[in-house]
């Protein structure tokens, strides 16, 4: 599966660009796509909670969640801490693995990723 390079329209392909797109699943704002209201991050209203071992839980969940729904081609494996701070400061790596072909049986999630209290579930879409 090839794309386009968001910094200078080449084209991309591989890995790099399943780099790519978790950067844009993981930095969008969900409801920041006109016409794709669907699309995006509801954890990224955390950003600037105490970091708490709620608040990490949660950040996790709704990544996990997001690569599941939006890339295919990676899989999640492990999280890991290597830096936090109460003040909200946080260091993560996310280890998992690619899978080149994945997109090939996978049909676009019909699902939206909710945040509810300290409650992170999938929805049904309309």
């Amino acid at each position: 599966m090839a794309g386009v390079d968001a910094a200078t329209g080449a084209v991309l392909d591989g890995f790099p660009h399943v780099e790519q797109s978790l950067e844009k699943i993981f930095t969008t704002f969900q409801g920041e796509r006109v016409m794709r209201e669907w699309f995006g991050n509801p954890g990224l209203r955390l950003l600037g909670e105490n970091a708490t071992a709620r608040t990490v839980l949660v950040w996790f969940n709704v990544l996990w969640m997001l690569v599941e729904l939006f890339e295919p081609r990676f899989k999640i494996r492990q999280f890991v801490v290597n830096d936090i701070s109460r003040l909200g400061y946080g260091n993560f790596t996310i280890n998992g693995e690619h899978r080149p072909y994945a997109h090939l049986d996978w049909q676009q999630a019909a699902f939206f990723v909710s945040i509810d209290g300290s409650a992170v579930t999938l929805k049904p879409a309309l």
